[in-house]
């Protein structure tokens, strides 16, 4: 017992809970008021002051954080949870209803946003998440229910595409989100020539709301940053591996993937209160997964986003709401742990449910019974009466809360290949150049059946180039490259551009293999599509069906190498688990780029890293690696002569044209 605190009025009275370095502190009840309790801490750290008497003077709270922050400096601590100021609530959602395309999203779902959270959103695809992130920042109002900002709340939301002004440069829209004057000039110039233009009525709205925040904006100072505007932004957008050479470009010529990232920047210099961000880490490579983690766990406002991966949740998340069923669960914790959290939920709610029901049986038999009696002996009818009436509403109350669900459904995925070549792939002295650049310099890479090789490396070192080239769809610079013979190769394209978007899935399904129409249907709801899905024009499917139809279209092509391009980025963790488990059963080899590391670390026998042109081979997965980034085998190979490909052990392999 290190120290003790003394309990002042208002407290005892509301006999809540008060700040505490490591949480909350619980008055009892018994306690009286103005009273002094013992505050026991862990005895591997030096105890710190004694805890000031805090009176219900008007000082109490600064006196009692300010002590609360010495011992969370003694102790090594950079905030703690009972911190007065990271309770504050400021977004707070009160009985949600919304629905979309007739189908009820939300039913009477309740939540708050609190200073300091960062909450990973989680749920299948289709269960809402967009829409809740939308209807938090106030985008889109529910059908039902409120949605409260605390007063003079700035909120960033990141949506899944772009809402940047097209004819803006990469650097002006970073610059003005950081208060620069001459950027926000620039940007309110650029928006009355837009209001100038034939708009419809929702473009004209978004328009007129960019041009009055920018111009409140531009009349309150901009932002408060010490860091200039300009050497933020450029630090940011480094930090992204945004491309320096792109920064003077408009909006309008960037890739999607580009975009958001700009987007993100963007928010990141504004550094509003609430972050509300829809998928942020797709378009990052490994190194800015990394430092963005870092950034949001540091963020002093509150963080809610949307990701599928999971080692993301696992250093950025210190909360997860799973929407589930049109309901949120709130889980105080990373992913790791709410996954073992949620099991341990689903089997107590099981088995209370399971007593539940017998107690229901119980009552049901005793209400019969005395039914019976009351037939024959009147002065039974009041108990029967009485028990038939808890019954009843036993009965109302058991049917209005749904049974929980332990095992959901989920897509079914069995990949049925024939074993090909020992040797699937043999590149020697393979290079590629555009122009003066160097992109790849000479390497060696055999891949062998059964080996499952992640390939890594920053945004454009030459992952895709890599793959193109496998694929035949880009032609060497020099070097030769070469699949065994009995090889057949699938390829899973991250912007879904393998699918034509006039087919509709049951069509194109059905162009992959000769399928009867209830064949190819039955196919199609393995992968959880029902039959309006199934007669749906690709192009009209969410990111997420087209991405579960792409697996469809590998499977049903009987591929024994899978050339893998970011295959988890939108498919929701359920499916991601499934795909896994039928990977790592696969009877062939892949070759896959990603930057889901779970991903990576689950299935990966090797992982190639490609950096500066320069290629390395590693054992194992991220993990390895990580710990070993540097180390690897080196696969690039000097200019001098080697044996040429036909001196080596590649008889009967086929060059890829």
């Amino acid at each position: 017992l290190w120290c003790t605190y003394t309990v002042p009025h208002e407290t005892a009275q509301r006999k809540g809970p008060i700040g505490s370095p490591f949480g909350i502190l619980l008055v009892p009840d018994h306690v009286p008021l103005h009273s002094t309790i013992p505050c026991a801490y862990p005895s591997v750290h030096p105890a710190p002051a004694p805890v000031p008497s805090c009176q219900c003077g008007s000082d109490r709270q600064p006196r009692l954080l300010q002590w609360g922050e010495s011992l969370a400096a003694a102790l090594g601590l950079r905030h703690y949870p009972g911190d007065f100021r990271a309770m504050t609530i400021l977004i707070q959602a009160s009985n949600i209803r919304h629905a979309h395309g007739g189908n009820q999203i939300f039913e009477e779902t309740s939540f708050e946003i609190r200073r300091g959270e960062r909450i990973a959103l989680i749920g299948a695809n289709g269960a809402g998440k967009s829409t809740l992130l939308r209807i938090a920042a106030r985008l889109l109002k529910p059908d039902a229910g409120t949605v409260t900002h605390t007063r003079g709340l700035t909120v960033g939301y990141l949506s899944q595409q772009s809402s940047l002004d097209p004819d803006t440069t990469v650097r002006d829209v970073v610059m003005a989100a950081g208060g620069d004057p001459a950027a926000l000039e620039s940007q309110l110039r650029a928006l009355e020539l837009r209001m100038a233009e034939p708009l419809d009525d929702d473009a004209l709205t978004a328009v007129m709301d960019a041009y009055t925040a920018t111009l409140t904006r531009l009349e309150t100072g901009g932002g408060a940053s010490a860091v200039p505007e300009e050497a933020q932004g450029a630090r940011i957008l480094a930090s992204l591996g945004f491309p320096e050479r792109h920064w003077d470009l408009p909006v309008k010529q960037l890739s999607g993937g580009e975009k958001k990232l700009v987007g993100l920047a963007q928010l990141l210099v504004a550094a509003p209160d609430v972050l509300l961000l829809d998928e942020p880490d797709n378009h990052l490579d490994l190194a800015a997964k990394a430092w963005l983690e870092t950034r949001i766990a540091a963020y002093r406002g509150a963080v809610v986003l949307v990701t599928h991966d999971r080692y993301f949740m696992d250093r950025a998340a210190n909360e997860i709401f799973e929407l589930e069923d049109g309901h949120i669960t709130i889980f105080p914790a990373n992913y790791s742990a709410y996954l073992e959290t949620r099991q341990t939920r689903l089997e107590r709610a099981a088995q209370l449910r399971d007593l539940q029901e017998r107690e229901l049986k119980k009552l049901k038999a005793s209400a019969e019974q005395l039914t019976q009696w009351a037939r024959q002996n009147p002065k039974f009818a009041p108990r029967a009466e009485n028990q038939r009436r808890k019954l009843a509403e036993e009965r109302a109350r058991l049917d209005a809360a749904p049974p929980p669900v332990l095992n959901r459904r989920r897509i079914a995925v069995e990949f049925a290949a024939e074993r090909g070549s020992t040797i699937v792939l043999d590149a020697h002295a393979l290079t590629k150049s555009f122009g003066e650049r160097a992109l790849l310099r000479p390497f060696d890479l055999t891949i062998r059946h059964g080996e499952v090789v992640g390939l890594v490396g920053r945004i454009g070192a030459g992952k895709s180039t890599l793959f193109k080239m496998i694929l035949g769809q880009e032609p060497p610079s020099s070097g030769t490259l070469r699949l065994g013979p009995s090889i057949r190769v699938g390829y899973y394209a991250q912007e879904q551009e393998t699918l034509d978007p006039a087919l509709t899935p049951l069509e194109l399904v059905r162009q992959q293999k000769p399928l009867t129409e209830q064949q190819a249907l039955s196919f199609l709801n393995t992968l959880l599509f029902d039959r309006d899905d199934a007669l749906n024009r690709v192009g009209n499917l969410s990111g997420g069906e087209q991405a579960r139809l792409q697996v469809g279209a590998l499977i049903l092509g009987g591929a024994n190498f899978l050339l893998l391009d970011e295959l988890t980025n939108n498919l929701d963790i359920p499916s991601i688990e499934v795909l896994e488990a039928a990977l790592l059963d696969f009877n062939g080899a892949i070759l896959a780029i990603s930057h889901d590391r779970y991903f990576l670390d689950k299935l990966c026998t090797r992982t190639v890293e490609i950096d500066a042109g320069i290629v390395r081979d590693y054992p194992g997965g991220f993990s390895s690696w990580q710990t070993n980034r540097g180390l690897g085998t080196f696969l690039t190979i000097d200019d001098t002569p080697r044996p040429s490909a036909t001196n080596r052990a590649t008889r009967g392999l086929r060059t890829v044209p």
